[in-house]
């Protein structure tokens, strides 16, 4: 019997003994009516006492009812994995750039840049994390003068010779979309699978895949940016090319990073090679070749204001000569890149690279097939051509949500003999802007660009650029001041 019947019955006893006791004491005083009156009292009380029993015995089923039927709390394994984070600065974590470069650079321990995770979700079913990111941007462009690229701001792209004709374009192409999956391994830890894409596909608006990448504790391969680069101290900017000297790759590669110290790490990559040689005979074209796959190493460190970056790069370079044989030569590189907190929120970042063979991982350069060159028609053999390219740039905030930023880019590649005039030199690369976090991810700006293009044979041509740009990120958890 409960403890709630138990104490029901001896209510009962004690009203129905009580009264009874007492009437046994004096039979005589009580009349018959006063004890139908007592006994109409007993059934009431009877009657309400048995009400509020059915109401107790209702509301401790329903309790035991909705604890049964609640969802289990929440586990460890319902939320995303917690892994080291002091591989990442906070100035690292806290610098923004209008292009979200740093949120798929590949980080020691796969270490989030926030380690809260915003934006993260678990499939149902699964134990894996996923965040959908990216932005939509529209660009609208006005050239003074013929500026070659009407999208992406190139000066070795600037045609010599023409008329000054102005231009303007609308474009989306620099919207991306990528997906961010975190999966617990337990023998693993968190295993990143990362894939990214943009609309800079060979037509109009064709995707172009940008990052595809798995990462296993600190063993990466896939598509991401190449060991070479440092994708958080590029400048905070509208035009999506970037200065005309700054590393910007993304290669296929084998990773491994070794944590050094607690906010320093080495990182040693096999990177696809493909050598930038462009050349034409009466016969046939340069058919350039790779003799081995490129090699790059890279030391990082964090400070409590920002970072410093040291890389080397090494390489086979390989083509047939004009006169028929095969030839290839050793490329080199070293370049220092980092970004410096100076006043405030105010962010210096800077690079400078220099080496033997490494224009294909210069942005104003790659493509232009002068990694390697032929020295002379006397001296039919390849030689690495040497390329110099330092850029600067600074952002300060005006208000908490009004920032600027100046850039410069240079870059200079010594010519050989054998080049014809028309092959490129040298290249500056300037801008100035101003953007507006309107509210949430919704940022605004405007850019002014101007660059220069010198020739071998020193023509030359400048070009200005206006733009202005919009830029919507689909997960700004980080985005809020």
């Amino acid at each position: 019997m409960s403890h709630l019947a138990r104490c029901w019955v001896f209510g009962c006893l004690v009203t129905f003994v009580a009264p009874r006791f007492a009437i046994g004491q004096n039979p005589e005083v009580q009349s018959p009516q006063e004890l139908r009156r007592q006994l109409d009292e007993l059934k009431a009380q009877m009657a309400e006492q048995t009400r509020q029993m059915n109401a107790l015995q209702t509301r401790i089923e329903g309790m035991e009812r909705a604890k049964t039927e609640a969802p289990p709390a929440a586990t460890a394994a319902d939320q995303p994995p917690s892994v080291p984070t002091k591989q990442v600065s906070q100035a690292t974590t806290d610098y923004q750039t209008f292009a979200l470069d740093p949120e798929a650079a590949p980080r020691v321990d796969n270490a989030p840049l926030d380690p809260k995770y915003p934006g993260f979700f678990r499939l149902p079913g699964t134990q894996t994390f996923l965040k959908i990111g990216g932005y939509f941007k529209t660009d609208f462009i006005y050239d003074g003068k013929p500026a070659g690229d009407p999208e992406r701001f190139i000066p070795s792209s600037f045609p010599v010779g023409l008329p000054g004709v102005n231009n303007t374009t609308v474009s989306i192409r620099p919207t991306r979309m990528n997906l961010d999956f975190r999966v617990p391994v337990k023998t693993l830890g968190d295993v990143r699978f990362y894939v990214e894409a943009d609309l800079f596909g060979s037509n109009s608006t064709t995707p172009r895949l940008r990052h595809a990448y798995t990462q296993a504790k600190n063993f990466l391969i896939g598509q991401t940016f190449s060991n070479f680069q440092d994708p958080d101290a590029g400048p905070d900017e509208l035009d999506f090319q970037g200065p005309n000297s700054q590393v910007s790759i993304r290669n296929p590669q084998f990773r491994y990073t070794f944590k050094l110290a607690e906010k320093t790490s080495l990182s040693l990559a096999v990177e696809k090679a493909s050598s930038d040689i462009a050349f034409k005979t009466p016969e046939f074209n340069a058919l350039p070749n790779s003799p081995g796959p490129d090699g790059t190493v890279r030391l990082v460190q964090e400070t409590s204001g920002g970072h410093i970056q040291v890389a080397a790069l090494f390489r086979a370079i390989g083509a047939y000569l004009p006169n028929g044989k095969a030839d290839s030569v050793f490329g080199w590189g070293a370049m220092v890149a980092g970004a410096q907190k100076i006043v405030g929120k105010d962010t210096l970042t800077y690079q400078v690279a220099y080496g033997d063979g490494i224009g294909r991982y210069i942005n104003d350069i790659s493509g232009l097939g002068i990694d390697a060159a032929v020295i002379s028609s006397a001296e039919p053999r390849l030689r690495a051509t040497p390329v110099i390219a330092p850029y600067f740039g600074y952002q300060h905030y005006w208000a908490s949500k009004v920032r600027s930023s100046a850039i410069y880019g240079f870059d200079q590649v010594t010519n050989t003999a054998y080049q014809p005039g028309s092959t490129y030199h040298k290249s500056n690369y300037t801008a100035g802007n101003l953007i507006w976090n309107v509210f949430g991810s919704l940022n605004v700006g405007t850019e002014f660009l101007y660059g220069w293009v010198k020739k071998k044979d020193n023509s030359s041509v400048n070009a200005p650029r206006i733009m202005f740009s919009a830029k919507y990120d689909f997960n700004f958890a980080r985005k809020s001041d």
